[in-house]
C-alpha cells in the first residue's frame, strides 16, 4: 500500500517528499505496518506495470470465480466462502491497480489522493477480510470431516452467510478503528496512538488468523491420512483449501518479517515494500487457478467448460476407496442434508 509521502515533480524528474519523523509522529507506512520509510528512491517504473498486469489478470480470474459461483454453479456451504473469498481478492486487486495506474501515469493533485486515499482503505478492508475468511472455511472444512453426521445434520441454516457478515463487519470495523486513529488523527497532529492499531493489526493477521487457518488443516490432513480405517481418496475440496492456505502463508511470509522485525527487534525490513505488495498481489491472483488445477479432470482430453472445472474442484465429499465399501462419506451426507444448509 502507498505510504504517507507524495511524489514532487521536478524538471529533472521526481523526487519524494516526506515529512520529518518529528513532523509525523505515526512514521510512514509501509504495507500494512507503520515502519519507518528508509529509503529515498522509488520503485522501479517497471514494477507499476508488472503490477498492473498481475492485478487485471486476478481481476478476470476472480471475476469468472464470481460469476460461477454466484450464478452458474448451485450454492453449497462451501462455495459461499469461496464466492465471498473472491470478493474480497477483486477488492484489493482493483485498489492495487488503481495505485498503479496513478503511480504509472505520474498523476498529483488533491483529487489523486483523495483517489489513493480511499483505494487504501479499501485495500486494507478487503485484505482483512480475505484474511478472515481462511480460518473459517478451514475450521467448517475441518468440522464437516471429522464429524460429518454432526455437521450435516445439525449444521445452522444460513450459516455460511451469517459467519461471512459478521466476518465482513469485523473488517469495516477494524479498518474504520485503524484509518481513525492512524490517518484522522495524525492529520490532526496526534497520531501516536496509530502505532498501538498497527501492532493490534499485526497481532489480529499473524498471531490470531494464521493458526486458526492452519491448526484445523492439520487437524484435516492428519485424520484424512492417518486415520485407521480403510483409505479412502481425499475430496478435491480439502486439497482445494489446503493449497489456498499454503498460497497465503507463503506469500505473506513478507508482510509477517515486516511486522516481525519491526515490533520485536525494532529492526526495519531489509526488503523493499514492494516486495511485500507483489507477493498479496500474487496471493490474490493465483486462488482462481488453484482452483482450476484441482477441479481439472487429467483424463478429458477436450476442453470442459470452466462451470463444469470449479465445480468439479468443490466436491465435498471423498470418493471410496473400493467400491462396496459400506462406510459413508460426506458425499452422502451432503445428499441428505436439507436444501436451507447450503446457504
Amino acid at each position: 500500500m502507498v505510504g504517507n509521502c507524495s511524489w514532487e515533480a521536478h524538471p529533472g524528474g521526481r523526487s519524494k517528499m516526506c515529512p520529518d519523523v518529528s513532523e509525523a509522529p505515526e512514521l510512514y507506512s509501509r504495507g500494512f505496518l507503520t515502519i519507518e520509510q528508509i529509503t529515498k528512491l522509488p520503485p522501479p517504473a517497471v514494477m507499476n506495470y508488472i503490477f498492473l498486469l498481475l492485478c487485471l489478470c486476478g481481476l478476470v480470474g476472480n471475476g469468472l470465480v464470481l460469476w460461477f459461483f454466484g450464478f452458474s454453479i448451485k450454492r453449497s456451504p462451501f462455495s459461499v466462502y469461496f464466492l465471498h473469498l473472491a470478493g474480497a481478492d477483486v477488492g484489493y486487486l482493483f485498489s492495487k491497480a488503481v495505485f498503479s495506474i496513478l503511480n504509472t501515469g505520474g498523476f498529483l493533485g488533491t483529487f489523486a489522493d483523495y483517489v489513493r486515499a480511499v483505494s487504501r482503505i479499501l485495500g486494507l478492508c478487503t485484505f482483512v477480510a480475505g484474511v478472515s475468511l481462511l480460518p473459517a472455511i478451514s475450521s467448517e472444512r475441518c468440522l464437516s470431516v471429522i464429524f460429518p453426521v454432526w455437521y450435516w445434520r445439525r449444521r445452522p441454516k444460513r450459516l455460511s452467510a451469517v459467519v461471512c457478515t459478521l466476518l465482513w463487519t469485523l473488517s469495516l470495523l477494524v479498518t474504520s478503528i485503524h484509518n481513525y486513529f492512524c490517518v484522522y488523527l495524525a492529520h490532526r497532529g496526534s497520531g501516536g496512538a496509530c502505532r498501538p492499531m498497527d501492532a493490534f493489526l499485526g497481532i489480529l493477521l499473524f498471531l490470531i488468523f494464521c493458526p486458526l487457518m492452519v491448526l484445523p488443516c492439520l487437524l484435516l490432513t492428519l485424520h484424512v491420512e492417518c486415520r485407521a480405517r480403510r483409505r479412502q481418496r481425499s475430496a478435491k475440496l480439502n486439497h482445494v483449501i489446503l493449497a489456498v492456505v499454503s498460497v497465503f502463508l507463503v506469500s505473506s511470509i513478507y508482510l509477517g518479517i515486516d511486522w516481525f522485525l519491526f515490533w520485536v527487534f525494532q529492526i526495519p525490513a531489509p526488503f523493499p515494500e514492494y516486495i511485500t505488495d507483489l507477493c498479496i498481489c500474487i496471493h490474490g491472483s493465483a486462488k482462481p487457478i488453484v482452483y482450476f488445477l484441482a477441479g481439472r479432470d487429467k483424463s478429458q482430453r477436450l476442453w470442459e467448460p470452466l462451470r463444469v472445472v470449479f465445480q468439479r474442484a468443490l466436491r465435498d465429499g471423498a470418493e471410496l476407496g473400493e467400491a462396496g465399501s459400506g462406510t459413508p462419506n460426506t458425499v452422502t451426507m451432503e445428499m441428505q442434508c436439507p436444501s436451507g444448509n447450503a446457504s
